[in-house]
C-alpha cells in the first residue's frame, strides 16, 4: 500500500512540476512576444531604403528632406528619379519603397487606380495643392481659360497657339489634354507643347524677362511663385478638379520591412510655403541635398515632430 501511494505522490509531484513549467514557459513566452513587438517598435528592419519621385522639383525637395530624416535614424537611403509611371510601376513592382509624392483624388488618380492593390496609402502630406494653366500678371487681359478659348486680344497669334507643357507622361499633362482643352475648345487652334519641368521654367522666365506673354501648365507648390508675379487662370468649368491633396505612399510591406522608416515617413507634413521655401533654394542653386539640410537645420520643430518617439543615431 505505501508503495502504491509513493507512486501516486511520485506521479503527483511530476504532474504539478511539468504544470509549473508550463507556466512558466507560457509566461516566458508572453515576456519575448511582448519584448520583441516593443522592440518591433524600434528596429530599423532592413536598411536599405529606395525613395521614388518624379522629377518635379515639388517632389524632389520633399524627397531629399525625408531622405536626412530616415539617414539621421541609420537608413541607408538611395532616391530615384523617374517619370511619374515608372514611379509608381516601380513601387508597385516592388524595386522602390515610398514617394511621397501621390496626388489625389485627380493628379494621379489613372496611377493609383491601376496599382493600389500593390501600395499602401500613407499620411496626408500636403494639403490642397492646385493645377492651372498660368500666366503673368502683366497679361492683365487674360484672367480665364475662356479668354484663350476666345482668342481675346488675339492672345493665339500672339503665342502661336501655344501652351507650353511639361512631360508628357505627367499627370497635369493627361489632364490637360484630355479634359481641359476639349472642354473650353481649345483643340480648335491651340497645341500643347510638351517639354520638362526645368524646360517649361526656363521658357517662363525667358518670356517674363521680355515682358512677352506665354501660358503654362503650373501648380502650387512651385517656386516660381516665390520668384515670379504669376497668377492661375479661372477654370469655370472645373476641369482641373477641386485641389489635390499629397499623400506618401509605399509598396505593401514595406511597414514590416522596415518599421522606423514607415513611422518617419507617416508623420512627414508640411505645408506649401515650406516645400516652396526648399523647391527655391534648389532653383537657387543649391544642391537638392544642400536645401535640404538648410530647411531642416532652419526648423528644428518640425524635425522633432516628424522624428517624435524615434532615437536617431546621430
Amino acid at each position: 500500500m505505501r508503495k502504491k501511494f509513493r507512486i501516486i505522490s511520485i506521479m503527483i509531484m511530476l504532474m504539478l512540476s511539468a504544470a509549473l513549467t508550463a507556466c512558466g514557459d507560457n509566461e516566458k513566452a508572453t515576456s519575448d512576444d511582448d519584448e520583441s513587438a516593443k522592440d518591433g517598435e524600434l528596429k530599423l528592419g532592413e536598411k536599405q531604403v529606395t525613395l521614388a519621385t518624379d522629377t518635379y522639383v515639388s517632389n524632389i525637395g520633399a524627397t531629399h528632406v525625408v531622405k536626412q530624416l530616415l539617414e539621421e535614424v541609420g537608413y541607408n537611403v538611395t532616391v530615384k528619379e523617374t517619370d511619374v509611371g515608372i514611379e509608381f510601376s516601380g513601387l508597385a513592382s516592388g524595386s522602390s519603397d515610398a514617394s511621397v509624392g501621390l496626388w489625389l483624388p485627380g493628379t494621379h488618380a489613372s496611377y493609383w487606380e491601376e496599382y493600389k492593390d500593390k501600395l499602401d496609402k500613407m499620411s496626408l502630406v500636403t494639403e490642397e495643392v492646385e493645377l492651372a494653366l498660368t500666366v503673368p500678371t502683366y497679361m492683365e487681359d487674360i484672367n480665364s481659360i475662356e479668354d484663350l478659348a476666345n482668342n481675346k486680344n488675339n492672345i493665339g497669334e500672339k503665342l502661336e497657339w501655344d501652351i507650353t507643357g511639361i512631360s508628357p507622361g505627367a499627370g497635369m499633362m493627361e489632364i490637360t489634354k484630355e479634359k481641359v482643352i476639349p472642354s473650353y475648345g481649345l483643340d480648335k487652334d491651340w497645341t500643347l507643347q510638351s517639354s520638362s519641368g526645368p524646360a517649361m521654367a526656363a521658357e517662363l522666365k525667358g518670356a517674363i524677362d521680355k515682358k512677352e506673354p506665354i501660358v503654362v501648365t503650373l501648380w502650387t507648390p512651385h517656386w516660381t511663385f516665390n520668384e515670379f508675379d504669376l497668377k492661375m487662370l479661372e477654370d469655370p468649368k472645373n476641369q482641373y478638379g477641386d485641389p489635390d491633396n499629397v499623400f506618401a505612399v509605399s509598396r505593401n510591406g514595406f511597414k514590416e520591412d522596415s518599421p522606423l522608416a514607415y513611422k518617419i515617413i507617416d508623420q512627414f507634413n508640411w505645408t506649401k510655403k515650406q516645400n516652396q521655401d526648399v523647391m527655391y533654394s534648389i532653383q537657387s542653386g543649391m544642391s537638392s541635398e544642400e536645401a535640404a539640410k538648410k530647411f531642416l537645420e532652419k526648423h528644428p520643430d518640425l524635425k522633432g515632430k516628424w522624428l517624435e518617439g524615434i532615437e536617431t543615431e546621430k
